[in-house]
């Protein structure tokens, strides 16, 4: 894996597993008022249930948080790999990301580039390791084409407007200049 791959995983990787308060909070208050509301039901609420279930909440918020960031932390690796063996000489991979109010995520997509040709791959998702993991590979041009990118103003990446097979697509990846002129240079046809 050459320099620019490595940073690209890691900063895609950092973004994702970046703690994000809001998401924290929404999973917090989420599970809190859910309990608290069956526990009413039950007719078993109490200061020690409440305080109980404040602390699991907590917990249980961390928890998930870490567990997913994990989890597409691994999907990412993956996917790459996945990739590597099914398309000989990939120049470069850029995992796409979905940055919404909670955070970054990774999307089941991936720009690729082999040679100076630029690559869209969708996966499809496995419900567990032993299914076997699918993908198609859309080329650049016709059925996916890029309408315009700019930089988000926390600056920590680019967000494309697209259009993949005649619907709307948008996605993130991490803001490396690098990477941004190689993707600007093949959508300009240079």
């Amino acid at each position: 894996m050459n320099n620019l791959q490595e940073r690209i995983f890691n900063e895609s990787k950092n973004l994702i597993k970046k703690f994000n308060l809001i998401r924290f909070v929404i999973y917090f208050v989420t599970t809190v008022s859910v309990t608290i509301i069956i526990l009413l039901i039950a007719n078993l609420l109490s200061w020690f249930t409440a305080a109980f279930v404040l602390g699991l909440a907590v917990i249980y918020s961390f928890v998930r948080d870490f567990m997913i960031a994990r989890y597409s932390l691994k999907t990412m690796d993956r996917f790459y790999q996945f990739l590597t063996e099914k398309t000989d000489d990939i120049d470069l991979y850029i995992p796409i990301l979905e940055k919404n109010y909670q955070g970054y995520f990774l999307k089941k997509t991936a720009l690729y580039f082999k040679g100076d040709e630029m690559y869209l791959e969708a996966f499809k998702q496995t419900s567990s390791k032993k299914e076997r993991q699918e993908s198609i590979t859309v080329k650049y041009g016709r059925d996916f084409s890029i309408t315009v990118n700019y930089l988000d103003k926390d600056k920590l990446v680019y967000i494309f407007e697209s259009f993949l097979m005649d619907t709307k697509y948008a996605f993130s990846i991490v803001n490396i200049e690098e990477v941004i002129e190689k993707i600007n240079k093949r959508v300009k046809g240079e």
